[in-house]
């Protein structure tokens, strides 16, 4: 290490100061590690930072040890050496000697090297460079390779580096267009000059026939307009929205719309460069970087293959690299959702619906009800994003991305509502249509349903790794979403019925009352619900400690089957399981929507249908869960506080019966077990309950005040 170090600084101290090389001249040594500094974003006219600073310093540091353990001015002259004597070939050269200028920049940051120092070692790597090289070009595209071969698992390290060198040889800002490869550089040799000249072309191809073309020309000087050319290669005569100059460069702005590309759910766009590329070439233009972009729907494809191609931040991108040595093919960009793929859709949207409305009919009164919205939602996305359902609809509508998806959710979400409410109200047991006005039914399945879309609609646009969202907007959709929820709550509430009379005296009120102070349950208020308001038949609880009970439980059931049903109820006020449900529920949901987020930020390719299927499932299911545990503890404490288990069977029994749902008797007997009930006694209190203990008198309430249940 001591015969290394002092070996270099001899190399150092022989060579000549700082001060004998030009501005122009260490402007070109610096940009041979171009590609590392602009990947960096770092400037490229400097060492390190504009100024020394214990901020740099600590930076310059940090970096050296966390990516070449150097520590000391010992250990960088070391790895300095190791880079510029390890020569081989070209690629090797490139990539050891461009690494070798970085570290010494790095050196001169961490104060490790002069700036005498570090000149003396940046300036003869570049000589060399400069020495091994025809152009910018050249050094770049071997970095490349040599990049390649290093991260050979790394595509987005790799796209990194290929943006950095067309950057480097279009911006005419960047030291690869600032100083021309044949600089002298002061050590006596001559190079040829590079005749190298690159354009570039961005061309976005949008639905209804949108073309826009930006064309950036280096160098230029002629008077000849590019209009014509433009209209040629995309189909359309442009209208130049804007004309610029960024240093000696034009830089154009065009867009128009062309007839025809749009056919059905799918843009196809024929693209002729080769009438640009000729007259590029009389402005002496070697070269010609294409960028064809499009915000992908469906598949998304190039003819001929581009070099390149990936989707990022919305946008599907398509890099192609052109010789202007020859003549440039045609090529044609289709994307969007071919006829085959819209037949698919529209033979899966039909089977859906028969599905959706045949399953509501035979699974009604089966004890599968309350599983049907959750097969009815999962399917429903399957439908939308694997069968590209959403991305049909949107294409019309001329906008795209997230805005097209939110923009078509409007009708396209509306449709699923209201088959989701036809569905909903096939579910409806007998007794309740009985029991209300059809309007009034019909309103119930809608407000039920509309509770529920939010957030199917919400997984929807996470499922589509296409249209990616940002943090900002899945706040504000979660946020919009959880403020309908609530609305449609409200209303559905509403629609239910679910207000009642403040009961302040009575032997209900005592006997409710006195089982609330046994069982030490803070109950706030007792309300009954007046017979002819809604169709609810089983008491329920608030979040705020109240108590309502229908009035038409209470004129068919008995004492100690009102009595069972009751203190189970006063449970869940003392378990505070409305707040339980919801403490164990939002949690649940902002780990499945992170969960989705996630795979839709990582992935290129869309869900697969047991995927997008599997989220909805495990989101329902997680709940059904949670729910379940509420309930379980509920249970548990209703026994513990010596609660009546056959009042309380018996009394579920006549719900049901009132609300013509169908029971398993399973059910029961699983109750029975678990309150130490013999099994043979089940069927009697299901089907006599307890007629000896007489019925409450209906106490008297306001039926002129009623009060919304919180």
């Amino acid at each position: 290490m001591t015969l290394i170090r002092t070996l270099l600084t001899v190399l150092l101290l022989a060579l000549p100061s700082a001060a004998a090389w030009t501005r122009e001249q260490k402007g070109w040594a610096l940009g041979t590690a171009g590609i590392l500094r602009q990947m960096g974003t770092a400037q490229h006219d400097v060492i390190f930072w504009t100024e020394q600073s214990p901020a740099a310093e600590r930076e310059a540091r940090s970096l050296l040890a966390s990516w070449w353990g150097v520590h000391t001015k010992a250990e960088l002259l070391s790895t300095i050496d190791s880079l510029l004597r390890d020569e081989g070939d070209r690629v090797h050269i490139v990539w050891n000697y461009s690494r070798a200028v970085n570290v010494a920049r790095w050196g001169y940051g961490a104060t490790l090297l002069s700036e005498d120092e570090t000149w003396n070692i940046i300036v003869p790597a570049a000589q060399r460079l400069q020495l091994a090289f025809a152009s910018w070009q050249e050094l770049g595209l071997a970095y490349l390779t040599a990049r390649t071969l290093w991260y050979t698992e790394e595509d987005t390290s790799r796209r990194e580096a290929e943006h950095a060198y067309r950057v480097l040889l279009t911006d005419p800002n960047s030291p690869w267009r600032k100083y021309p490869w044949s600089l002298d550089l002061g050590n006596g040799q001559r190079v040829a000059a590079s005749a190298v000249k690159i354009a570039w072309i961005e061309i976005a191809a949008h639905p209804a026939g949108l073309m826009c073309v930006r064309l950036g020309i280096p160098d230029h000087s002629s008077q000849e307009p590019y209009d014509s050319a433009i209209a040629e290669a995309v189909g359309c005569r442009p209208q130049i929205k804007r004309e610029r100059r960024n240093g000696p460069d034009l830089i154009l702005d065009t867009e128009c719309v062309r007839s025809g590309t749009t056919r059905g759910a799918q843009v196809v766009a024929d693209l002729h460069l080769e009438s640009i590329a000729r007259q590029l070439r009389r402005e002496g233009v070697t070269q010609l970087f294409s960028y064809v972009e499009n915000i992908p729907r469906g598949d998304s494809n190039l003819f001929p293959a581009a070099y390149d191609s990936w989707t990022e931040n919305g946008w599907q991108y398509h890099i192609g690299y052109h010789s202007l040595a020859r003549s440039l093919p045609d090529t044609t960009l289709i994307y969007g959702i071919p006829p085959r793929k819209v037949q698919v859709f529209f033979g899966a949207a039909a089977l859906f619906v028969a599905m959706s409305l045949f399953g509501a009919w035979t699974l009604r009164q089966t004890g599968w009800e309350g599983h049907f919205a959750t097969l009815f939602w999962a399917s429903w996305i399957v439908v939308t994003v694997s069968f590209h359902g959403l991305a049909i609809a949107g294409f019309q509508s001329g906008n795209e991305g997230i805005g097209a998806d939110v923009q078509t959710l409007v009708w396209y979400g509306t449709v699923a509502l209201l088959l989701r409410a036809a569905t909903e109200f096939l579910l409806l047991a007998p007794e309740l249509r009985a029991a209300v006005s059809r309007r009034h039914a019909l309103a119930i399945c809608w407000w039920r349903s509309l509770t529920e879309i939010p957030f199917a609609i919400v997984l929807v646009l996470l499922c589509n790794p296409q249209n990616p969202l940002d943090i900002g907007t899945l706040i504000a959709m979660l946020a919009l979403g959880a403020a309908t929820t609530f609305i449609a709550w409200h209303w559905l509430r509403l629609t239910l019925g679910e207000k009642g009379g403040s009961v302040k005296e009575g032997e209900l009120y005592d006997a409710v009352f006195e089982a609330a102070r046994r069982m030490r349950v803070p109950l706030r208020r007792l309300y009954i619900q007046p017979e002819n308001i809604g169709p609810r038949v089983a008491p329920v609880v608030g979040s705020k400690g109240d108590l309502m009970i229908p009035e038409r439980l209470l004129r068919a059931a008995s004492r100690r089957e009102i009595n069972g049903v009751v203190a189970y109820e006063l449970m869940l006020i003392k378990n505070r399981h409305l707040n339980a449900i919801w403490a164990t529920v939002v949690p649940m949901l902002m780990v499945l929507v992170w969960r989705a987020y996630l795979y839709q930020t990582s992935a290129t390719e869309n869900f697969a249908l047991i995927r997008e299927a599997g989220i909805m499932l495990s989101a329902f299911g997680a709940f059904q869960k949670s729910l379940g545990k509420v309930q379980s503890g509920a249970e548990k404490a209703f026994l513990a506080a010596g609660g009546d288990a056959e009042g309380w069977i018996a009394g579920l029994a006549r719900i049901a019966r009132l609300a013509g749902t169908k029971l398993s008797l399973g059910l029961f007997e699983g109750i029975a077990k678990r309150c130490g009930i013999a099994q043979e006694r089940v069927p009697a209190l299901i089907e006599a309950g307890f007629p000896e203990t007489g019925h409450y008198a209906i106490p008297y309430f306001k039926r002129d005040k009623l009060d919304l249940l919180t």
